[in-house]
């Protein structure tokens, strides 16, 4: 069971809400998180190779 947290992204990301967390997956395959702020979009990947994963 893959851990996805927040919404998915919708297909228009204009109609996305600031401060809500979404997830999509990127072209290379890894899962990534994101936020909207004052316009500007947050990324983060999701990495789930490391000994505490």
């Amino acid at each position: 069971m893959t851990f996805l947290p927040g919404r998915p992204l919708p297909a228009d990301p204009q109609t996305s809400s600031e401060r809500t967390l979404y997830h999509a997956q990127r072209t290379s395959g890894e899962m990534g998180t994101m936020t909207r702020e004052g316009g500007t979009w947050q990324w983060r990947l999701l990495r789930g190779d490391g000994p505490d994963a």
